[in-house]
């Protein structure tokens, strides 16, 4: 545990990766998903290094054409060769441009399918570790679009390898003027690089304030406009409270920005300043020379333009690398993301037996504390589930009971002790072959706006069996709702995407909740609080066909409500993250203990209702 929060905060906080090995993983990526664009990024390099260089030369040739006596032709066929070219590498770098935006599109699809899939199928611990989930957010903002960091870098590196071709160009030319020019503009230009870094580090070194506003801003954007919370908003008039928590959080983030502009104007500043001091003393020099004959005019102006061309590219050139910095910053992330320590093990576990019956589950001195926690969720609990046995797990809220569910179906391990399936710690086998075990009908659950007939099957229509559909929701008590929409099993649940999807009431949605797990017709059955939005009549009804929902398998059902626990074979009272009482129904109340106690708080309101009603008869 306390290595991957470690992990975490170094995604979070530093680098991981250096920038060549950030470059080195995008350029693997796309030779291995999208070859073609890398040849393209390569051609738009060669023409786009080779249109200033024609541009540059250009000037030098029609001077020495004009001084050199040449007729008219000579002159118009070189100036007409010369704008050939720049015409024709001015439209294929146009080109090119156009056909890489295209490109890239095919590579944004796969980062962030990569990283949904990363989200989708890592650890459940993983989720609900925050370090992860700020990992998750940034890691999506590095991907999604074609001017995000991983898309931008394509670009950035063909105005690098251009620079870089060009400079070289405009070395060798220069190199035969004087090498102390090179020098002098290399060294000025040099000055403005080692500021933008200055920047770039400070940059790195605040991203987590800056992360922190943008998932608030993210957060109360997604909440205000979702239809669950439009009522509490508007009934406990939290717009003014929005508004101001969107202002506070904006007015933070601006401030970081603000700070940022400061730094970047008095970089711009100085890098003008060595820019301008570099370049005059150049000229200056070229003038000197043209001046006492020791160049031509011809050269003087190829000269002048290498020299403006040669601090231009260099400029590029730092600037480029200084841009590949940030933008490894961010790639920094997505890649932590999608590289994030894993503890279950998904292959080569041991192989489960007899998968279609319950087998014995069992805890062993097993002891749980959620990170960050100043004592344990639950403490050393012993706990034996025979197959086909039907327990429920009661107690006050913060008592651990959603806690001891995780563990049983395996989506945490404990912090000390062991989980056992069949004599086997569950940590031995596949953890998706282990989850396949399960139905579940858990507190917080997710359902997607599809239709109510693969929501239950949890798979596309054409692989459903419609009539399993149909007794699904019978058994679960939504049947007569359903059958009575214009489209049926067929209709949209919801109104996020469809306008004529179907909302359910909080109850049924846990009858769909409760088809959908018995749809799955796994051997064992956890139930959390499944009655908690359900009317008293739909709730009896629950109770009196449970022994049908839960024919044959084992049931773990947990539930506030002591009276709706009495169908179940064993009962376990948890308090504190511990093992209070343990036994049937009848036997706790007999022994007058905890159970029996909050048994009779919970009952007596309606033995006083039932005996006003009795004294007004």
């Amino acid at each position: 545990m306390k290595k991957e929060n470690a992990y975490a905060d170094d995604e979070c906080g530093c680098i991981r990766y250096m920038v060549i090995q950030n470059v080195w993983y995008c350029m693997e990526s796309t030779a291995r998903y999208c070859f073609p664009l890398l040849c393209w990024c390569g051609i738009a390099c060669l023409s786009n290094a080779a249109l200033p260089v024609l541009t540059t030369i250009l000037p030098k040739v029609v001077i020495e054409k004009i001084t050199a006596g040449s007729s008219l032709a000579e002159l118009v066929t070189a100036i007409c060769a010369f704008m050939g070219g720049i015409a024709l590498l001015s439209g294929t770098g146009k080109f090119f441009t156009k056909f890489i935006y295209h490109e890239k599109f095919r590579m944004v699809s796969f980062y962030l399918r990569s990283l949904a899939l990363k989200g989708l199928t890592t650890d459940y611990v993983n989720q609900e570790n925050g370090a992860f989930r700020r990992l998750l957010t940034e890691g999506f903002s590095c991907c999604n679009g074609n001017y995000s960091p991983l898309t931008m870098i394509y670009d950035v590196l063909i105005a690098l390898c251009t620079s870089i071709l060009g400079l070289s160009v405009f070395w060798a030319i220069l190199s035969r003027l004087d090498f102390w020019v090179i020098f002098f503009l290399a060294a000025t230009t040099a000055g403005g690089y080692f500021l933008n870094e200055r920047v770039t580090k400070w940059m790195g070194e605040n991203s987590r304030e800056r992360i922190g506003y943008e998932q608030r801003l993210n957060y109360i954007n997604t909440v205000s406009g979702e239809i669950r919370s439009a009522k509490d908003i508007r009934l406990y008039g939290m717009a003014c409270w929005f508004s101001n928590l969107y202002r506070d959080n904006m007015g933070g983030i601006a401030g970081w920005y603000r700070r940022l502009t400061k730094r970047l104007f008095g970089v711009a500043a100085c890098d003008g300043l060595l820019a301008l001091l570099g370049e005059s003393a150049v000229y200056i020099y070229l003038l000197y020379l043209a001046w006492n004959g020791q160049i031509t005019v011809a050269d003087f102006v190829l000269y002048f333009g290498v020299a403006a061309g040669f601090s231009s590219w260099l400029g590029n050139i730092f600037s480029q690398v200084s841009q590949l910095n940030r933008l490894s910053l961010k790639i920094n992330y997505f890649r932590s993301c999608l590289e994030y320590p894993e503890g279950f093990r998904r292959e080569g576990g041991r192989e489960i037996c007899g998968k279609d019956r319950p087998g014995t589950i069992e805890l062993k001195n097993v002891s749980f504390r959620y990170e960050g926690a100043q004592k344990n969720a639950l403490s050393d609990i012993n706990l034996k589930i025979s197959p086909g046995e039907h327990l429920a797990v009661v107690g006050l809220n913060g008592a651990g009971k959603t806690t001891l569910v995780k563990l049983i179906c395996g989506l945490t391990d404990p912090t000390q002790g062991q989980v056992l399936y069949d004599g086997v710690d569950i940590r031995e086998y596949d953890r998706t072959q282990y989850y396949r075990l399960f139905s579940a009908v858990f507190q917080q659950f997710s359902l997607l706006p599809v239709t109510i007939e693969e929501i239950v099957s949890q798979v596309q229509t054409e692989q459903t069996d419609h009539a399993r559909v149909q007794s699904c929701l019978e058994t679960a008590g939504l049947w007569d709702k359903v059958k009575e929409l214009p489209k049926g099993v067929d209709s949209q649940f919801g109104k996020t995407v469809y306008d004529d999807g179907i909302d359910f009431s909080g109850g049924e949605v846990q009858k769909l909740l409760l088809a959908r797990a018995l749809y799955r017709a796994a051997s064992i059955l956890l139930l959390d609080e499944p009655t908690a939005a359900l009317d008293p009549i739909a709730e009896s009804a629950l109770y009196e066909n449970y022994n049908e929902i839960s024919g044959g398998k084992t049931s773990v059902f947990i539930s506030h409500r002591l009276a709706s626990t009495s169908f179940c074979d064993r009962i376990i009272l948890l308090e504190n993250g511990e093992i209070r009482e343990e036994g049937t129904h009848e036997r706790l109340l007999e022994r007058e203990g905890k159970y029996y106690h909050l048994f009779e708080m919970q009952a007596k309101y309606y033995r006083e209702k039932k005996v006003g009603e009795e004294a007004e008869e």
